[in-house]
């Protein structure tokens, strides 16, 4: 139309911002859902090394700012609620168990982090874990033509397990942290569905 200024892209942005819990945020271990967990705490990979600043004696700013090309490793924490006659862990392993081609090192019931470890490190092929965004929609998790993504995380490896604890009087749930390191992330779109 004529005597309209034109719209900037900032205008067009939209105007919905994420939700983090209440079921529009799942985390997946060789793509089945973590039950019980609490809380994610996501650390990004950082950089090997921090930034230089070029800078001969003689001139009066940087000439140029050095990067480096390479970062570590990410870090998942995921708290979950322990249960009954169970360790932190189970569920995970289970999964693990059971999708793996390779019985290497399995177990019926894994008692500490040792055999955690080496159960993990004769898999057969490298752990990816997964974070799926349900953005709002009608029906659950937003329902049919809602455009979910996730973030994939490579070459997961547990690699601590909190099995720690102070209980009280009042202590109403127990908590327990496990750590997962990967090498790489990627995001993914679906083009819709749940």
């Amino acid at each position: 139309m004529a005597g309209k200024p034109p719209v900037s892209a900032l205008d067009q942005l939209p105007r919905q911002f994420r939700v983090g819990g209440s079921g529009f945020t799942a985390f997946m271990w060789k793509q089945h859902v973590i039950g019980f967990a609490q809380r994610v705490n996501h650390t990004s990979p950082q950089p090997v090394a921090p930034p230089s600043p070029v800078q001969p004696l003689d001139q009066q700013y940087p000439m140029q700012i050095l990067v480096p090309a390479a970062i570590g490793a990410g870090t998942l924490v995921v708290e979950m609620f322990e249960m009954y006659n169970r360790k932190v862990w189970d569920q995970i392993m289970t999964v693990t168990d059971a999708l793996d081609g390779s019985n290497a090192g399995a177990k019926d019931r894994y008692t500490d982090l040792s055999e955690v470890f080496l159960r993990l490190s004769a898999l057969a092929s490298p752990v990816s874990c997964t974070k799926v965004v349900y953005p709002p929609g009608t029906g659950v998790r937003g329902g049919p033509g809602i455009r979910h993504y996730a973030d994939m995380y490579f070459n997961c490896m547990i690699t601590d397990i909190r099995d720690d604890e102070n209980i009280e009087i009042g202590t109403m749930e127990v908590i327990k942290n496990m750590t997962i390191m990967y090498t790489h992330s990627k995001r993914v779109f679906d083009t819709g569905g749940h």
